[in-house]
């Protein structure tokens, strides 16, 4: 009841009108109002209930009528007014907590910061995205408001440490002194300029478990303190002040303060050398092969944009000024009511579709056989598939054989199983291509993905499941910033042991060849966690825990059928890992209430990290890998004991498992 009536209260502050949504102005709903505030409740009630039926294809919107609705705040420069920032600060408030509400409530919100100078304090709690409109960073300029704060992730209220700080993130803005980025999975700052340190951890226990810097400069020192790995990709820093004790610092076509590369830390041309994959905590690589930047919205000359960067190849450091401009007649905004036939409608029109901050639940796949299409969220903007028969061996987004599409901060959620046979669940959250029809794909056109959550469990109140997070079957497709997570821990009425049960076969199957990942995190599936069949493939930067949850809870698919289920399983000849940090953590025999059992995990012999089909795929095409348990004195068939297997010769490849420093 505590979780409904939180939910309840958040819609009078967070559904506001669409001209207050615009208008910095807009008075903060007085929470002593209870008459008003239950008839909002009822009305928006109401609103929900109605059925939303599309008439006829979606249109286009003009730059002019842009409606990006009531979960979007837009904030014009100069100094914030008080409405403005009580409003920020009240947000702040109630959604910071770990509570159900604060971290599984369906709370979305974008803050747009119009090209200029702003004076505005803003510290970001659950599913909250600042995004500045201007065509690069340095148009877009903040500084600290009367609070003294500015932009800032900082440490959890009642000091809790920051490893649940997730889903937040800051776009597209110049900062003027240091930022506090206190995160962990899902949180990434991309395109930054910050003139100070960027400080990645509080000080003393505030462990953190991140993240994400893409496309930035960093003027200062990057402070990673306790952060237990962190990947960072085409920015201008200096380099790490020390390795990670747990992961890797993962540095990716990033250039120093004089804009020279750093130099890489292996060498896959001349000097190649087999056994490197001892963990050294930091590594510094070449730039991608082919790669281009994440589309952004822009605000100029009066009109709202969908930038486009172009593919660039071998570029180190970042990108702020390749690509094309595409005006909003070419663009399908959606709004919280929209339905997957109207996106799908707007995609078969060669329409690119923006997702507004809210939570959607489809009705069937999202399908896109159009090419070169954009698909770009914001605010964390959430896809659902319902509980219907229609999704039952389908994605619940679909790429076809095209060339093109870029998936762009967009958060897929596993919803209800639709029947209790885990065999007729859901095939994936993403399907890249169709594993019966495999497509190469195309290098001078690739397929892109950026800032992509997966989540199994967390919010929900009846089992859900997906047989694979991500599956991709066609070629040349790239990813950055992907965090595929089957919950840990849930809303408070399911137990410690999250119940109702999640269910994830795998996080990740590559079916194709030549597919890159750039900062991939996966995490608590109940087979394999990754499954890589494509030749050619590049993971760069890598986290992975195991499920550390066993018994009655898990079935059917428990270790004891699956008996050497391992994080990464590698069946081509020719791969490539660097960065890599996979960790096993089994609890109690008794959960915190002192009286339900938790069975541990356990496979005789051990748990194995890595497994290759091909021996000289590990030998050569792995480097810098941390596996390591939480404890050592577990019991032997309880913790990692094989860093890599051979799956040919059944016999440990690798026994190096590191204790954590």
């Amino acid at each position: 009841m505590r979780w409904v009536l939180l939910l309840l209260a958040s819609q009078s502050v967070t559904s506001t009108s669409d001209s207050c949504a615009s208008d910095a102005g807009c008075a903060v709903p007085d929470a002593d109002d209870a008459t008003g505030l239950l008839q909002r409740t009822r009305r928006a009630s109401e609103e929900q209930k109605l059925v939303h039926e599309p008439k006829g294809h979606p249109k286009a919107r003009t730059a002019s009528s842009v409606d990006f609705g009531p979960n979007v705040i837009i904030v014009p420069a100069g100094a914030a007014s008080s409405e403005l920032q009580a409003k920020l600060n009240q947000l702040y408030e109630t959604q910071i907590g770990w509570d159900d509400y604060g971290q599984f409530g369906n709370h979305r919100t974008a803050v747009f910061l119009m090209p200029g100078n702003h004076q505005v304090d803003i510290q970001l709690p659950y599913y909250f995205q600042v995004l500045g409109l201007g065509a690069a960073p340095t148009e877009t300029v903040v500084s600290p408001g009367v609070r003294g704060i500015g932009l800032e992730v900082g440490r959890q209220p009642g000091n809790l440490p920051n490893t649940n700080t997730f889903w937040r993130s800051i776009e597209n803005v110049e900062v003027q002194q240091r930022l506090n980025f206190f995160v962990s999975q899902a949180a990434p700052l991309r395109k930054v300029k910050v003139h100070g340190d960027l400080k990645l951890s509080g000080d003393g226990d505030d462990y953190t478990s991140g993240g994400a810097l893409a496309n930035s400069e960093i003027l200062g020192e990057i402070l990673t303190g306790t952060q237990q790995q962190w990947y960072t990709r085409g920015t201008k820093m200096k380099p790490y002040p020390h390795p990670a004790g747990l992961g890797s610092y993962a540095a990716v076509g990033c250039v120093g303060p004089d804009e020279t590369s750093f130099t890489p830390s292996y060498d896959f041309e001349g000097n190649h050398l087999p056994w490197q994959s001892v963990h050294t905590g930091a590594t510094y690589t070449e730039p991608p092969s082919v790669f281009a930047e994440k589309p952004f919205i822009i605000f100029e000359q009066g009109e709202y944009k969908l930038r486009i960067p172009e593919v660039l190849r071998n570029h180190p450091g970042y990108d702020w000024q390749s690509g094309s401009t595409v005006g909003f007649d070419k663009v399908f905004v959606t709004n919280a009511k929209s339905t997957a036939k109207e996106m799908n409608a707007a995609i078969k029109q060669g329409l690119h579709v923006i997702l507004t901050p809210a939570v959607y639940y489809l009705e069937e796949p999202l399908v896109i056989d159009h090419p070169n299409i954009c698909i770009l969220g914001l605010g964390f903007a959430t896809l659902v598939p319902k509980k219907l028969d229609i999704f039952i061996g389908r994605g619940v987004i679909e790429v076809g054989r095209v060339d093109g599409v870029r998936l762009a901060g967009v958060f897929v959620q596993a919803g209800p199983l639709a029947s209790p046979d885990y065999s007729k669940a859901v095939k994936a959250l993403v399907r890249w291509g169709d594993p019966n029809h495999p497509y190469e794909g195309n290098s001078e056109n690739p397929g892109f993905i950026y800032d992509f959550i997966a989540r199994a469990g967390g919010p929900d109140v009846e089992p859900v499941g997906v047989d694979t997070m991500l599956e991709v079957n066609n070629g040349w497709v790239i990813t950055d910033n992907t965090w595929l997570w089957k919950a840990d821990h849930c809303v408070h009425s399911s137990g410690a042991l999250c119940i109702p049960q999640r269910y994830v076969k795998h996080c990740l199957v590559v079916n194709a060849d030549n597919v890159h990942m750039y900062g991939l995190m996966a995490e608590h599936s109940n087979d394999d966690i990754v499954v890589w069949n494509g030749e050619h493939g590049k993971t760069y930067f890598f986290q992975s825990e195991f499920k550390y949850t066993m018994g009655v809870h898990s079935q059917p698919e428990t270790w004891d059928n699956v008996p050497h289920a391992v994080s990464y399983r590698v069946n081509a000849e020719n791969h490539i890992a660097l960065a890599m940090g996979i960790y096993c953590v089994v609890l109690a025999e008794q959960v915190d209430d002192d009286a339900t059992p938790m069975a541990n995990v356990a496979v005789e012999g051990g748990l194995s990290a890595i497994a290759v089909a091909h021996e000289d795929a590990y030998i050569w095409g792995f480097k810098d890998v941390a596996t390591l348990n939480w404890n050592m004195n577990w019991p032997r068939d309880s913790k990692l004991r094989c860093k890599a297997w051979s799956s040919r010769s059944t016999s440990c490849l690798d026994s190096m498992v590191e204790a954590p420093r």
